[in-house]
Formats: structure tokens, C-alpha cells, sequence
């Protein structure tokens, strides 16, 4: 009897070593569950990942592909798309594989019987192969949302830029402005003094001038709300420095529609996810077509009859019966419906990309032609009103008012200019991403 139970308490310390081998090592709970950051620094002083290089990058000339570059390697939302394709991918193994085996122990005081048997679950075939091509689609509509993203956070850079040195340029465009109406009440003045304009003049100079100094101050708090939504993108503080931006490149028009839309139609993301996640419903729906094919279950076991002093060793084996029909016809419906859902989507997407193409090419041919109108006849024309309605003043031949609308006329060419030149980087960078994100010839010629 002693060794009866020797060799039972033998079976059991196995059994258990055996389940704790097979058990994944837990470290402790997430820091970040305590205040802290993964690393266990606390969460506000984590560190931004920011490398000196690409901070010298950052507060020296900024290029749209330099800056694009750093966006999409230091955006937090460029890397949770990373993680979140990295975490389908460990999908794959886990749905493909077997179901954890069994391991049961049992006694019989009556027989004076100790039994162990391990037990395995194997599905049909077909049915772990379909629930792997699941989770690979799923990996692939992940992995194309990961591009998608790095594409929308480039042209969110290219307009940010673009926005940036809108607001710089009208800052500028204002204090050459402020300094013109300085000269002209400094005229308005002279002329007053010497008898040859009005009181008025002199007052309506003044309060151009002022108007000029509140209209500056709104364009500095729109160079600090670029800056700041530059440096969110950078995943930098929104007060951080940011160097010079040079003015938008005028690139190539963009090719006719026809190329647009099969570019965008062969190297959008979007589309390539959306198919992908075609691909995993009908996997699933191809699954769910399985449940009604029994599923085998085999186990062998050892039998220690104390009783009887004898060792034995047993073989089972069995069948799942998919006898509820109800909930089997619900699960199929339910999965070819999600088929033609997905289908339904991915044609919602192709609409929506042909759309989104459309759109900013009309932008950019739109920015291009209201550029060269003004930068051709509306501003030359804007400067030399100016300049000789200044000497019509001085002679006295026009009254100050005049000479104030020409000035007005003068800015609001000069600022509707640079408004297009920025539009028109933008609708270029929402271009580029719509075809497909390519960053060199992919809108012109």
C-alpha cells in the first residue's frame, strides 16, 4: 500500500510540474497601472523619444520630407497603428492552434482505483486552417491601416507646414504694413502742419495704423497655434522651437483624372485594407459553414487498481454533436451577412477614394490658376496703385482716403496670395495621400 501511494503522489507532483512548465511567465502588473510609464519613470516625465539630430533638424530650415519623415517615426498614433498590426500578427498562431489539452485526475474509493488521463480536442479539419486565413487577413487590413495612417500623417505635415508658413508670412506681410502707415501718418502729419490736408487725414491714418497693429496681434497668436499643432504631430511640448519654413514649391499639375484614378485604385491602402477585410469574413464565414462537422476528441489515460495491485493504461475517444441547429443556422447567416457587409464596405471605400481624388486635384488646378492670376496681375497692379497714389497724395491731386484703399488693396492681394500658395501645398499633400501617399511623382508630370 505504501507504494501504491508513492506512485500516486508521484502522478500528481508530475501532473503539476507539467502544468506549471506549460504556464507563460507573468511579470509584475503594468507600471502604468501605478502612475508609472512602462519603463517605471513617472507618466508626465516619460521620456518623447526626441534624438539631439533630429532636434537640430527641427530648429533649422524645415522641408516638408524631412519633417514628414520625423512625423511618421515619432507620432504616437503612427506607432499605435504599429503596435496594433504587431498584435494581429500574434493573432495568427494562437487561432490556428490546437485547443489546450486535458489532464484529470480521478479516485474511486469503492474500487480503491486512482486514475490520470490526458485528453485532446482536434478539430475538423479545415476549421483551424479557416481561423488562421482570418487572422492573416486581419494582420493584412492592420498592416494596411498602419500605411494609411503614415499617409494621412505626412499630409497633415505637408499642410501643417504650409499653415505655419501662412501665418509667418502674414505676420510678416502686417509689420511691412504697420512700418507703410507709419509713413503715411508721418505725411498725413506734414501735410497737416503746413496747412494742406485735414485734421481728419491725420485721425484716419492713425486709426488705420492701429487697426493694422490688432489685426498683427491675431496673426501672432495664429503663427503660435501652428506651431503648436506642428509640434502635437511631432509628439513635441507645443511651445517647442521650430526653425524657418521655406515657401511652398510649386510642383508639376496633376496628370489627368483618368491616371489619378487608377493609382489611387491599385496603391491606396484603404482599399487594400478594406479587401483584406473581405478576405476575413469570408474565412469566417467559411468556419462557420464547418460548425456542423462533429469535432474528435482522443485522450489516453493510466488506471492504478490498488485493489487488485495492477497498473493499467486506457484509450478513449469521441465526437462533439452539433445538434443545435439553431444557434449552427444563426452563426452562418450571421457570417454571410458580415460577407456582404464587408463587400458593401470595401465599394463605399472605392467611391470615397475616387472622390477624395477628384476633389483635391480640383484644388490644386483651382490654387494653381488663382495663383498665377495673382501673382501675374493682381499684386503688381495692388503695388503700383500704391506707390502712385502715395505721389498723388503728396502733389494733393487724390484725398488720404484713397491713398488708404489703396494700401488695404494692397495687403489683401498680398495676403490672398499667400492663402493660395498655402492652399495649394495642402490640396498637393491631400493628393499625394489620396493616390496612395507616394512622395515623388505621383501627382505631376
Amino acid at each position: 500500500m505504501a507504494g501504491d501511494a508513492l506512485g500516486v503522489g508521484a502522478i500528481g507532483v508530475a501532473a503539476l510540474l507539467l502544468a506549471g512548465c506549460l504556464a507563460p511567465e507573468h511579470g509584475p502588473a503594468p507600471a502604468f497601472a501605478n502612475g508609472l510609464d512602462v519603463d517605471g519613470s513617472p507618466w508626465e516625465e516619460r521620456p518623447t523619444g526626441a534624438h539631439p539630430t533630429d532636434e537640430a533638424r527641427l530648429t533649422g530650415p524645415l522641408t516638408p520630407d524631412g519633417v514628414a519623415e520625423l512625423v511618421a517615426a515619432r507620432n504616437p498614433d503612427a506607432l499605435a497603428a504599429l503596435e496594433r498590426w504587431v498584435a494581429h500578427l500574434e493573432q495568427v498562431p494562437q487561432r490556428a492552434s490546437l485547443p489546450d489539452p486535458w489532464l484529470r485526475y480521478g479516485y474511486s474509493s469503492m474500487f480503491k482505483m486512482h486514475t490520470v488521463e490526458l485528453m485532446q480536442e482536434v478539430p475538423f479539419p479545415g476549421k483551424l486552417l479557416a481561423q488562421g486565413r482570418a487572422a492573416v487577413a486581419e494582420a493584412r487590413a492592420m498592416r494596411a491601416a498602419l500605411s494609411e495612417q503614415t499617409n494621412l500623417l505626412r499630409a497633415q505635415t505637408r499642410s501643417g507646414l504650409a499653415g505655419l508658413y501662412l501665418a509667418r508670412r502674414a505676420l510678416a506681410l502686417l509689420d511691412e504694413h504697420v512700418a507703410l502707415m507709419e509713413r503715411f501718418v508721418e505725411i498725413a502729419r506734414s501735410r497737416y502742419a503746413v496747412g494742406a490736408a485735414t485734421q481728419p487725414d491725420v485721425l484716419r491714418a492713425e486709426v488705420t495704423r492701429d487697426a493694422l497693429r490688432v489685426e498683427r496681434e491675431g496673426a501672432r497668436r495664429e503663427v503660435q497655434v501652428a506651431e503648436s499643432g506642428l509640434n502635437v504631430l511631432l509628439d513635441r511640448p507645443p511651445d517647442a522651437p521650430l526653425g524657418p519654413v521655406l515657401a511652398p514649391e510649386v510642383g508639376a499639375p496633376p496628370e489627368p483624372l483618368a491616371v489619378l484614378f487608377e493609382r489611387a485604385l491599385r496603391q491606396r491602402p484603404d482599399l487594400a485594407g478594406a479587401a483584406a477585410l473581405v478576405d476575413a469574413e469570408v474565412a469566417r464565414r467559411d468556419r462557420a459553414e464547418l460548425e456542423w462537422v462533429p469535432d474528435l476528441v482522443v485522450g489516453g489515460g493510466y488506471v492504478r487498481d490498488a485493489g487488485a495491485g495492477a497498473d493499467e493504461l486506457e484509450v478513449s475517444g469521441g465526437v462533439s454533436l452539433p445538434i443545435w441547429w439553431g444557434r449552427l443556422r444563426g452563426g452562418v447567416a450571421e457570417a454571410r451577412a458580415n460577407v456582404r457587409r464587408a463587400e458593401a464596405e470595401a465599394r463605399a471605400a472605392r467611391s470615397r477614394v475616387l472622390d477624395e481624388v477628384r476633389r483635391a486635384a480640383a484644388r490644386v488646378r483651382a490654387a494653381d490658376a488663382q495663383a498665377r492670376l495673382l501673382a501675374e496681375e493682381a499684386v503688381p497692379r495692388a503695388r503700383q496703385n500704391v506707390a502712385v497714389s502715395e505721389a498723388a497724395y503728396v502733389a494733393g491731386r487724390i484725398d488720404f482716403l484713397a491713398l488708404i484703399d489703396a494700401q488695404r488693396m494692397q495687403l489683401d492681394q498680398e495676403l490672398a496670395l499667400e492663402r493660395v500658395r498655402a492652399e495649394r501645398a495642402a490640396a498637393e499633400a491631400e493628393l499625394r495621400r489620396s493616390v496612395g501617399g507616394a512622395e515623388e511623382g505621383s501627382t505631376g508630370r
